[in-house]
């Protein structure tokens, strides 16, 4: 086959991923996806995708394939820049067939020639940046609200709640595709906690935080009580720039910051010049060693939420109730729709019955504390995560009866508000900095009518967003390790768990695929 430039040409849109992967022109879709110099491309007209490496300046492609692939490396496609890329072309209707592309590869006729790309693109529903893995190792939790992955994305940890077995810690060794029950190693004796938050040091070593107690590990297998912090519930965990694990949440009558290197004994790093009973502690961001950022705040307990704690209900934000039997050893979870039942009043009025909002700043590893902002207008909002590039750089998300994104960068001297949601059934409930462009925060709609899980993607540092909806799904947390790679958890609206899988933020670009001709090779 040769490149004929003077023929006509076909105009084709390419999605373009940068990922990692083994061989050139492998599954994109697979775990590691493409190499480093090669790009995932779907092309209008053609079902599945490919990876594909540039050209050289001499037209030449890399020749190294997958295993079993016979079909030839081509400098066949072109960018709308100016740029050409490399695909297998292949004989459509030949005695080999579908054996020339490989594994999970079809050969398609396209013009007059033929282009292998894989048939096992992920299913909906997906987004444009986020797609479910297909693990049914995972999906088969009835509880999980956070995973971990150590860097490379390839090892990771969850707290997770299975119904008939307790609540369990559950590993994964091959980037999400399946989990392992690590913790208990005893299935007769099932363990009632709920989880809460994991953070992931390296492959062997995780702490995970719960309601009763918290868990460490540093083999990777075997999980071992916190002789602290018991009956300390930390709804988020990290690992600090110190290298040391980090959990936020309330440790006794005190809020703040517990510091530990393995996690078998906790330092806390409490504030004293708040009461915590009005602002506990909920999330935390950490941009460095000695400056942190703590969210602060509660939603009102009273009404529903009396009645909850007599039904063993763990409120983990205003919206969302995770229910635990012990003695069953069953769990699950509840979407609380209609919060107008709340009659919230000020916390000078009824400290049980009020929203409340803060963000506190650290500038001494947690020995000190200053409120860097607070809602003083009765706005009936709280906060949730947060998340920095710098000690200066912070956006952060807030709910209740409006969901708001606030960006400071000046160090939390100003906030201001970029995204305003006046549906008191929207939620927003993590949020990720990428860099200092690129962030993203997520949540959903709760709404027994328009039910959908959201990730807010914004390219300018939090100003302005754009929002990117999955129907069915609730999106609880963001884990993201780069600009390639990151996972999410999801509450499904049938009562089931998600894993979602990020993609890259490479936007689709027109490019052309050149005709060729036959020729002797």
């Amino acid at each position: 086959l040769s490149t004929a430039r003077d023929m006509p040409i076909l105009l084709l849109p390419l999605v373009l991923t940068p990922l990692l992967s083994l061989a050139h022109y492998g599954d994109p879709n697979k775990v590691g996806g493409c190499m480093k110099d090669e790009v995932k491309i779907q092309i209008q007209g053609l079902s599945g995708d490919l990876c594909s490496p540039a050209c050289s300046s001499s037209d030449a492609c890399p020749t190294d394939v997958p295993k079993g692939v016979t079909a030839q490396p081509q400098c066949v496609l072109k960018s709308s820049t100016g740029g050409q890329n490399c695909a297998l072309v292949c004989t459509p209707s030949t005695d080999e067939g579908d054996a020339q592309c490989g594994d999970k590869a079809s050969c398609k006729a396209i013009q007059n020639i033929g282009l292998c790309t894989y048939d096992d693109v992920p299913p909906p529903p997906s987004s444009a940046h986020w797609v479910p893995l297909q693990s049914p190792t995972f999906q088969e939790q009835s509880v999980v609200l956070g995973v971990s992955f150590e860097k490379n994305g390839k090892i990771g940890y969850a707290g997770a709640g299975n119904n008939n077995v307790g609540a369990t810690v559950i590993k994964s060794t091959d980037a999400g595709q399946s989990w392992e029950v690590v913790h208990p190693k005893n299935s007769s004796k099932p363990a009632f906690n709920l989880y809460l938050a994991a953070a992931t040091k390296s492959g062997a070593q995780a702490v995970v935080s719960g309601i009763i107690n918290d868990l460490w590990t540093i083999d990777g297998g075997d999980f071992f009580p916190s002789i602290s912090g018991f009956l300390s519930p930390a709804q988020d965990a990290h690992v600090l720039p110190t290298g040391d694990f980090g959990l936020v949440g309330t440790f006794g009558k005190k809020s703040g910051v517990a510091v530990s290197k393995t996690g078998l004994k906790w330092d806390f790093r409490t504030y004293s010049n708040v009461n915590s009973t009005l602002y506990p502690a909920r999330y935390g961001a950490f941009p460095s060693e000695n400056v942190w950022y703590v969210t602060a705040g509660k939603f009102p307990s009273s009404n529903a939420m009396v009645a909850a704690k007599l039904e063993n209900i763990q409120p983990i934000s205003n919206n969302i109730h995770f229910h635990m039997d012990g003695l069953e050893g069953k769990y699950g979870f509840s979407f609380k729709e209609n919060k107008e039942n709340d009659d919230p009043v000020p916390c000078s009025v009824d400290p049980s019955n009020c929203f409340s909002a803060m963000i506190l700043k650290t500038t001494d590893g947690g020995s000190t504390w200053d409120v860097v902002y607070q809602d003083k207008n009765n706005s009936n909002i709280y906060p949730n995560g947060i998340h920095c590039t710098s000690e200066t750089h912070c956006v952060a998300v807030l709910e209740g009866e409006t969901a708001r994104i606030i960006v400071t960068r000046d160090g939390g001297k100003t906030w201001k508000e970029s995204m305003y949601d006046t549906d008191s059934k929207s939620s927003l409930m993590a949020v990720h900095m990428v860099d200092d462009n690129e962030v993203w925060a997520s949540g959903g709609h709760i709404s027994s009518l328009s039910f959908e899980g959201r990730y807010w993607h914004s390219l300018d540092g939090g100003d302005t967003w754009v929002k990117e909806a999955i129907p069915g799904l609730y999106i609880l947390n963001l884990d993201i390790l780069g600009k390639q790679a990151g996972f999410s958890t999801a509450l499904t609206f049938q009562q089931g768990v998600e894993l979602l899988k990020y993609r890259s933020s490479n936007q689709t670009e027109p490019a052309v695929l050149i005709q060729t001709a036959n020729k002797s090779t």
